[in-house]
């Protein structure tokens, strides 16, 4: 394919190579020895540069099913996190056993923001790359449907603020139903409808881009969450200081580590792409980000896993988000490496739904509060029973939806490895 001229290499161009028998040979189950993806556009052959257009997006590589492991794995813990304490009460759970289970549940989030920028990288950047538009579009669309989820999960507390508002909220009604609009899902609308914008740009040089314009906006957050910007509760002004850079879900600092995880996404793309192992590479990137994290935590003065479980407070603190992204490659290199029989499949089934997860536990405890108003008569048994009943019907109605679209031979047996362009 390539005509060699002492130790120079003429572009294929010159030897009259057409794109489609190019495209052809430059698919991963017939790479030629040497080739490997060197950007988004272009190829190496033998230290040579094809030039050529070969677009990662244009490639097709497997699900990466590991990711929807690692996410169901998210939303499980999460699922601990609102309804553990409760039974860890019950069950006489104390000390060392009870701050794991907690800690558990508390990465839960973070770990949903690292794996949002894995997801740009695989989906979004490469869409970008042949598309911006339809890109972005799809970004738009992921951010209303978002917003509206995040407005419903709100409903039943800004109804209870409506109907029984407390002596001590200040700021009046509008501060108070503004403020409880503020969860994990308000800062995914805003996330995601922030990077809807920035994704061309981005997928231009995803890496480097996403690296440095992450920085920066860790940085803005954390300098402006703890100097630059003074508290004013009761005002609109600390709703906006509370969503951009002071609150447990700050946009800056949590968008901007998903921006830096674009390039962990980048990389596993290229590399199945190549049909290459990133399992290694993946877990000295772990390892690295963990030891770190828990270094500088250490300086900021965690001292043991209470303090890991208990103190991470707001504004985020990026010591924390490095060790939880350690944790969470870590995750993904295991669910890559191990398959288990059941356990995998439930895994990937339920992070193919993690919104759809998310809303349906959200309105558990709300759904027996009414309960307890309008059915008082009942046992507490009965109603947490029924309510808890009805929650696991939905989730197992999503699981079989799932199940169905995934293609399997049988539940216990692992994923097909499908390649998705």
């Amino acid at each position: 394919m390539l005509k060699e001229t002492g130790n120079h290499a003429h572009s294929v161009r010159d030897n009259a190579v057409s794109p489609r028998r190019f495209r052809r040979l430059a698919e991963p189950s017939v790479l030629p020895h040497g080739l490997r993806l060197f950007s988004a556009r272009t190829a190496v052959y033998d230290g040579a540069r094809l030039m050529v257009k070969l677009d990662t997006a244009k490639l097709k590589i497997r699900r990466f099913t590991a990711l929807d492991q690692v996410r169901g794995l998210a939303v499980l813990m999460m699922i601990c996190a609102h309804f553990g304490p409760g039974l860890y009460e019950r069950a006489g759970l104390q000390g060392v056993v009870l701050d794991f289970l907690n800690f558990l549940g508390r990465i839960a989030t973070p770990a949903f923001v690292l794996i949002f920028g894995i997801t740009i990288a695989i989906i979004y950047v490469r869409k970008a790359q042949t598309d911006t538009a339809k890109a972005r579009r799809t970004l738009l669309k992921r951010s209303g449907l978002v917003f509206f989820c995040s407005l419903a999960v709100a409903l039943p507390e800004t109804l209870d603020f409506i109907l029984h508002p407390a002596e001590e909220d200040v700021g009046g009604w509008t501060y108070g139903i503004l403020l409880r609009q503020y969860s994990v899902l308000s800062f995914y609308a805003v996330a995601i409808f922030i990077t809807a914008f920035c994704i061309g740009h981005i997928a231009r040089d995803p890496v480097r881009r996403g690296l440095v314009y992450g920085a920066a906006l860790v940085f803005i957050g954390t300098y402006l969450g703890y100097d630059a910007w003074p508290e004013e509760a009761g005002t609109l002004i600390e709703i906006v200081r509370l969503l951009v850079v002071s609150g447990k879900y700050a946009v800056f600092v949590l968008l901007g580590c998903s921006w830096m995880m674009i390039a962990v996404g980048v990389f596993v793309v290229r590399k199945m792409a190549a049909n290459e192992d990133y399992r290694q590479d993946l877990t000295v990137a772990a390892i690295v980000l963990t030891l770190l994290g828990l270094a500088a935590g250490r300086i900021v003065g965690w001292r043991s896993l209470y303090d890991l479980q208990n103190d991470y407070g707001a504004p985020p603190q990026i010591w924390y988000l490095l060790m939880i992204a350690g944790l969470m490659i870590a995750s993904l290199v295991a669910l890559d490496r191990f398959q288990i029989p059941f356990f995998s499949t439930l895994l990937e089934l339920v992070g193919r739904s993690p919104l759809s997860f998310y809303i349906a536990h959200a309105f558990v405890l709300p759904s027996i509060d009414v309960m307890r108003i309008i059915l008082p008569f009942l046992p507490d048994l009965v109603i947490i029973g029924t309510c808890m009943s009805l929650f696991m019907l939905y989730g197992a109605a999503l699981l079989w939806r799932n199940y169905k679209l995934s293609g399997r031979s049988g539940f216990a047996n692992p994923a097909p490895r499908l390649r998705a362009s």
